[in-house]
């Protein structure tokens, strides 16, 4: 682990994280955009020391985008909600965990699977509904 002259950032510094940020909200269409960065420049919600960060590989396999679009609304907040928690936690990682390249192609695919699964609800219930859903399963991951 990198050692900081105070514990503030001892999981990432504030330009990284803002990078990240940037990265992680590229793809997503702008009312969305707005709600996450407003939602996520707070502190980090994950301090690490408790018990370590799990981060997923890039690898790692996603329900298909074409069967989004029949999945129920409630199966695509839980599945919204998950790629929400692993993003927050890519995006918290200390600094020594994980490498930049790798990082930052988890937060852009992480962007780009949320932006899917965005159109998938907006096709579902609406925009205004959605925009709700989001902005409330933000809040539960912090």
């Amino acid at each position: 682990r990198p050692s900081f002259p105070s514990g503030r950032y001892l999981h990432t510094n504030p330009l990284r994280r803002e990078a990240g940020l940037r990265l992680l909200s590229g793809p997503l269409p702008a009312p969305l955009r707005a709600r996450l960065l407003r939602a996520w420049r707070r502190p980090a919600l994950f301090s690490g020391e408790q018990t370590p960060l799990a981060v997923q590989s890039a690898l790692r396999q996603r329900p298909d985008p074409t069967k989004l679009y029949s999945t129920p609304a409630l199966t695509l907040g839980f599945f919204t909600l998950t790629e929400l928690e692993v993003a927050r936690r890519v995006l918290e990682a200390p600094l020594a965990s994980i490498s930049r390249m790798t990082r930052n192609t988890l937060l852009v695919a992480q962007g780009a699977y949320l932006r899917l699964l965005y159109a998938a609800l907006v096709a579902q219930v609406g925009e205004a509904a959605a925009l709700a859903e989001f902005e409330r399963l933000l809040a539960g991951v912090g």
